[in-house]
């Protein structure tokens, strides 16, 4: 693999970070929530910021934004100098004038950061109305160059458009175009791919690399994917429980690291090298679709509407106790396939057997008694667990729903709890006392309260740092053992898809284009498009757990 190898010796010095320490506004004997962290980014230098959630990753990030939650965190000690400039000494008014004109960042997820009712043509017009006085006419030519030179199609169509009309790659083009217009010396980027697909997620890092070198920025990259760092680093820097223990060169960390979190952080990551393949069960399928079409916009028999076909004739079958996963590019039909199975939207044509019972026309009255044999784990279970409601009333709900006692409810709920690896006391807590992988944890929990036959996981690692995804992978294999349960898990992460599936299907413009073992599919693509998808994957070249290169690139 081709490790990016600049020398940085002569180059000079964008963002200084000396010595910062974050603590908790009211607590004064808390431990530090950054504790006299240092790091240096020089002019065209990308530097990732690697870590488990909670390690201080993001802190860092908005402590150089001058973005901490006021009242809740406050910077106590240190220095950030830009252009010799101590940032943490200048005013509100100061910092806003810095901000977009010397740093800027990218979001992980553009669509909180957008507004939702305003057309992205005027909100990146808002960035220059902030910071630039310039006429209308323009201001409208810059927009839409910025626009052209982050590769939007049509930008004068996009230009009017809402964030909703726009893909996720898109939305995130918007960010960057956002980001970059008044072409700042630092860009931060806070998990930019993390939700994207990885030909959508190559497109997003090469672009970044393109605009870094056409304009000299600084690149402050936070992940928790080590292929992305591998693709894009110059410079490593490790943080844990809010200290940077370890930093170098790409290429050194990679190959020989010497913090044991970061040794354990490399082994944590999964393999593109698909698991050993499982002897076949014996026995009907408990989930099988034939046949299943999803098109949108067709509504009557000479209706003129536009349609739209997001799934078209998708059949597979899964045997009792397997997993099949369904990967693609975002829009392929994936999560509308599984949507349709779920019966939460309904599918136009096509058959859905689940135990044994046809339910894909089922009215939502007779198909009540079989959404027990299927449950789903959602991508963000702080959204989909309710916020004021505590756990235990969450996992007893399905169970009270249909008939049982709650006195056995909760004692199941507890049982439950102990069974995914969390403490039985935990029914009386809320989900924001819990981090990300323990709140899917509950998700998990409270899809398998209900004894179903087929668990659909849509997304469900996809927000996860490498070493609780491993450990959440690792839980629904345990479960899957010992109790029995088949699992269809949407994902457009190859390497988790690897570790997990015992087929994959794959799946382009809403129809089926490889299905086979995950063994076949990941090591031997017969498909074009599969092998596009497996070139795009970031340090796909790359043993991360025994620190070497699998093959030349």
């Amino acid at each position: 693999m081709r490790f990016k190898t600049r020398n940085f010796d002569d180059v000079p010095s964008v963002l200084r970070i000396d010595e910062l320490t974050v603590r908790l506004a009211d607590n004064d004997t808390a431990p530090p929530v950054l504790d006299r962290v240092s790091l240096e980014i020089r002019q065209g230098e990308t530097v990732c910021l690697v870590g488990e959630s909670g390690s201080g990753k993001s802190v860092t990030s908005l402590s150089v934004m001058g973005l901490l939650p006021k009242g809740a965190l406050a910077a106590t000690g240190g220095r950030i100098e830009l252009e010799g400039r101590n940032l943490l000494a200048l005013g509100a008014q100061a910092m806003r004038h810095m901000r977009a004109r010397k740093i800027s960042m990218i979001f992980q997820e553009p669509m909180t950061a957008l507004n939702p009712v305003i057309r992205v043509g005027a909100q990146i017009e808002e960035v220059l109305d902030t910071h630039a006085r310039l006429p209308a006419r323009e201001k409208r030519a810059r927009v839409l160059d910025i626009m052209s030179q982050v590769h939007l199609p049509d930008v004068e169509r996009i230009y009017h458009s809402y964030p909703h009309q726009l893909s996720g790659g898109q939305r995130q083009r918007i960010m960057i175009a956002m980001a970059l217009i008044l072409e700042p010396q630092l860009l931060i980027a806070d998990e930019p791919t993390t939700a994207l697909d990885v030909t959508t997620q190559k497109q997003i890092l090469s672009l970044i690399a393109e605009l870094q070198e056409k304009h000299g920025t600084a690149v402050l990259f936070i992940t928790h994917d080590m292929g992305v760092v591998a693709e894009i680093a110059d410079t490593v820097h490790v943080m844990r429980r809010g200290q940077i223990v370890e930093r170098a060169p790409v290429e050194g960390l990679l190959r020989h690291p010497k913090h044991d979190y970061t040794r354990e952080l490399l082994k944590a990551v999964p393999s593109l090298t698909p698991r050993p393949s499982r002897p076949q069960p014996d026995g009907p399928a408990v989930l099988s679709v034939d046949g299943l079409q999803k098109i949108y916009g067709a509504h009557g028999l000479f209706s003129r509407r536009k349609t739209t076909r997001a799934a078209s004739d998708v059949s597979f079958s899964i045997p009792r106790g397997r997993t099949l996963g369904i990967v693609g590019e975002s829009g392929s039909g994936k999560s509308t396939v599984a949507r349709c199975i779920m019966r939460l939207i309904d599918p136009t044509d096509g058959e859905i057997r689940v135990a044994d019972r046809e339910i894909a026309r089922l009215s939502r009255r007779a198909l009540r008694p079989y959404r027990k044999h299927i449950q789903i784990v959602f991508q963000d279970p702080f959204r989909s667990l309710n916020p004021r409601w505590t756990i235990g009333r969450s996992l007893i709900e399905g169970p009270l729903n249909t008939g049982a006692e709650k006195k056995t409810a909760l004692k199941r709920a507890a049982e439950l709890l102990m069974l995914v690896g969390l403490p039985d006391d935990a029914v009386n807590r809320y989900p924001h006392q819990f981090s990300g992988g323990q709140r899917q944890r509950v998700a998990i929990a409270r899809a398998i309260a209900m004894e179903p036959d087929v668990l659909v996981a849509d997304e469900a690692v996809s927000a996860l740092d490498v070493s609780v995804q491993a450990q959440v992978l690792e839980l629904l294999e345990t479960l899957q053992r010992k109790l029995g349960i088949t699992i269809l898990f949407i994902t457009h992460d190859l390497r988790v898809a690897a570790q997990i599936c015992d087929e994959v299907v794959v799946m382009q413009h809403g129809r089926i284009v490889e299905h086979d073992s995950a063994a076949n599919v990941l090591s031997n693509p017969r498909h074009a498009y599969t092998r596009s998808l497996i070139e795009a994957a970031p340090g796909r070249a790359w043993d991360f757990a025994n620190f070497h290169e699998l093959q030349t690139v």
